[in-house]
Parts: structure tokens; C-alpha cells; sequence
């Protein structure tokens, strides 16, 4: 039995049903009752109380009424959206169909299947522990919360693609994916490195050339038709306010939002540069990308609770010691009911709402953050006191599983 467990099909299957089931649950949970849908429509007011009362809010549902998506206007050109061009593009042609009800269940389908791709595309990558995605019950709480799940299927297959050496399908996979969600981006600084590196200066440039086709052909139409529309995205992310997060709180006092992107900006900066250096003595794209974000994460001036699915994948992909994917998973549930629980008690003006953000809520954020930290340090120690851990580069490990 011992031997079966181990078997390729065997946790081929595991996953597969595993996923099946959290993102199905996922489904069912965060489908809006009939009670908040009014001619395909959903009653947005009542939807808030309701979704943070049963800890079932998600982006996707909510967005379809309040970015007008019943509406079916043209993406950035008559409707601004604050995602990237590849994502509002999906919202809009999932929402072809006739209510919100048809709208939600399309997407579910989409990113069921997405997320098994993103499985079979880890399992060719890490073999040893792709499983612990398809185990992972963060897809219960984040697999339909957000669009992530989208840029994480383009970052995977860009990084997927590059292993395999087809480094043009790379680039428009890694450009795909940044157009997404953004977060691909922490992969690009150290693919330049490696390519340096190994003197493949014409693969580099091929690399460069096609990300900036790519940038301009998913962009440019958006961008001429209605700047103001398409700059949305980096104009509220640049705007946008202190969270519930690092820099909001007791010990941090009078911080501008300025000064909140300068620092985090600088810090991320010269994470980057010191690991691209890494990467050009020898280090691993992987693992470069992985604790870059880890650092971004904490920095950044807001930290949306499903951010903590990227760092889970980007853990897998990095091979991060497996008490690291427990902890990540501990943290990204916790944070999961803390965050809506004071959505819940604000929305609902309860008694409690002081008393629990005062004795509770600073906690769950504080174990976001010392659980960031943790598996960060972890990893990057276990890297530094087992380099040969990572001789056998995952084309080869590829290579031996196949």
C-alpha cells in the first residue's frame, strides 16, 4: 500500500479529486442565494452583509454588479476596471451569459480547470511535491475569491515553459501572466540574471523583444483607446490607502502613502538586486522569485488575504521545507476568517467591533506577518545550509519522473 501511495497516478488522482472538491465547495458556499438576485442582478447592499456575515464575500461576485459587467461594455474603453488588461478581459467575457448566477458558474468551470492544470504543470516541475497544491484548502477560501488563480496559471507555465528552453512561449506566457495579476514580474529580474550568466545573451534578447510584443499587443489597443481607463490599474495601486497591514498600526505613527511606497519600493529593489546577483553565482531562478515575493509581501502597503495563496504556489515551485506549507496554510486560513470576521462586525455595527479589533484582530494580522517571516528565514536557510539540495534542477528532476 506503502508503495501505491507513492505512485505518480496515485497522487495524480489524490489531487485531482482534492481540488475537485475545495473548488466545488468554493462554489457552493459563495454562490449567491436567490434572496440577494434580482433579475439577474445582485442586491450589492444586502450582498455585504450577508457575505461577510457567512464568511463567503468574493470579488467575482461582487464585481459583476459594481464594474457593470451585466452591462457588457467594452473593457477600459467604456469601463474602467483596476485589474490588468488580461484580467478585465476575462471578467467580461464571463459574463457574456444572462445573470450573475450563469456568470459565477462559468467562472467556477474556468478555474476549476485551471486549477488542475496548474497541478499537472507543478507535478512536471517539483514531482516530489506538487500534491501538497491539490491538498492545499486555501482553494476553498481563495480559489474563487479573486482572479488569481489566472496569473498563477500564466506564471507557472512561464516558468514551466522556461525549464523546457522554449523561451519565446516563455515570454509571452510570463507576459500573459504580469498583464494578469502582476505578480510574474518577481520572475523577470532573475531570468535576465540566468541567461547572463550562461552568456545566452541572443535567447535573452529574443526573451525581451517578444515580452514587449506581447506587453504592446495586449495593451496598446486599451491604452489608445481610453488611457485614462487603462492606467486605472497603476493609478489606484500607486493612490490607494494604508491597510489593515504593517503600517497600520500602533508603532508606525504618520507614515504618507508616499513615503509607504518609496520604502517598500526601495526594499523590494534591493532584494531584488542581491538575489539577481545570487542567481548570476549560480542560484535558481525559483528560488530567487520565492523569497522576493515572500519580501514584497511584507512591505507592501497592502496585503490582500488571498496574496498568500501566490506565496503557497511560489513555496511549492521553490521546494520550501514542507512545515513551511503547513504554516502558510495555517496563516492564509487564520487571516482568511480575521479579515472578514472585522468586515462582519464593522458592516453590522456590532457592540463587539472595538473589543474584538483591539484584543483580536492586530493579532491575526501579526501572525500573518510573523508567519511570512518565518517561512521566508526557513527557506532561505535551509538553501544556504543544504545548497546541494538544489544541484538537480528541475529540468533534469523533469527528465527522471517522466
Amino acid at each position: 500500500m506503502s508503495l501505491t501511495m507513492t505512485q505518480p497516478w496515485f497522487k495524480r488522482f489524490i489531487a485531482f479529486v482534492s481540488i475537485t472538491v475545495w473548488m466545488t465547495w468554493a462554489y457552493l458556499r459563495l454562490r449567491p442565494p436567490h434572496s440577494l438576485v434580482r433579475h439577474g442582478l445582485l442586491l450589492v447592499n444586502r450582498y455585504n452583509a450577508w457575505s461577510y456575515r457567512n464568511l463567503a464575500y468574493s470579488d467575482i461576485v461582487k464585481l459583476y454588479q459594481t464594474r457593470f459587467l451585466y452591462l457588457h461594455l467594452v473593457p477600459y474603453i467604456h469601463n474602467r476596471i483596476e485589474y490588468p488588461v488580461i484580467t478585465g478581459l476575462f471578467m467580461t467575457l464571463a459574463a457574456l451569459g444572462h445573470g450573475i448566477q450563469l456568470y459565477f458558474f462559468v467562472t467556477f468551470v474556468i478555474f476549476w480547470l485551471i486549477a488542475l492544470m496548474i497541478y499537472w504543470l507543478l507535478e512536471r516541475l517539483i514531482p516530489e511535491t506538487a500534491v501538497f497544491f491539490g491538498l492545499l484548502p486555501l482553494l476553498l477560501v481563495y480559489g474563487l475569491l479573486n482572479w488569481d488563480l489566472l496569473g498563477i496559471a500564466f506564471m507557472v507555465l512561464g516558468y514551466f515553459t522556461y525549464q523546457r528552453q522554449h523561451y519565446v512561449a516563455s515570454a509571452i506566457w510570463f507576459a500573459l501572466g504580469v498583464f494578469a495579476k502582476l505578480f510574474p514580474v518577481f520572475f523577470l529580474p532573475f531570468i535576465v540574471a540566468d541567461l547572463w550568466r550562461r552568456r545566452e545573451t541572443r535567447t535573452l534578447g529574443r526573451m525581451v523583444i517578444t515580452f514587449l510584443a506581447a506587453a504592446v499587443v495586449i495593451n496598446g489597443p486599451f491604452a489608445v483607446g481610453n488611457f485614462a481607463n487603462w492606467s486605472y490599474f497603476f493609478t489606484y495601486n500607486a493612490g490607494r490607502g494604508l491597510g489593515a497591514d504593517i503600517y497600520a498600526n500602533e508603532w508606525i505613527h504618520g507614515i504618507t502613502i508616499a513615503q509607504a511606497n518609496v520604502f517598500s519600493l526601495v526594499v523590494v529593489v534591493l532584494t531584488v538586486l542581491f538575489l539577481m546577483w545570487r542567481v548570476y553565482r549560480g542560484g535558481r531562478v525559483v528560488d530567487a522569485a520565492a523569497l522576493s515575493f515572500a519580501v514584497f509581501l511584507f512591505v507592501n502597503k497592502v496585503y490582500s488575504p488571498q496574496y498568500t495563496l501566490w506565496l503557497f504556489v511560489l513555496a511549492i515551485m521553490a521546494e520550501w521545507p514542507v512545515w513551511t506549507y503547513i504554516v502558510l496554510a495555517l496563516a492564509g486560513l487564520t487571516d482568511y476568517v480575521n479579515s472578514f470576521t472585522v468586515l462582519h462586525l464593522v458592516t453590522s455595527r456590532s457592540p463587539a467591533t472595538g473589543w474584538y479589533v483591539n484584543h483580536v484582530f492586530f493579532l491575526g494580522i501579526l501572525y500573518r506577518y510573523l508567519s511570512l517571516a518565518v517561512t521566508a528565514v526557513g527557506a532561505a536557510i535551509a538553501l544556504a545550509v543544504h545548497p546541494e539540495a538544489r544541484a538537480l534542477d528541475s529540468t533534469r528532476a523533469h527528465r527522471l519522473y517522466l
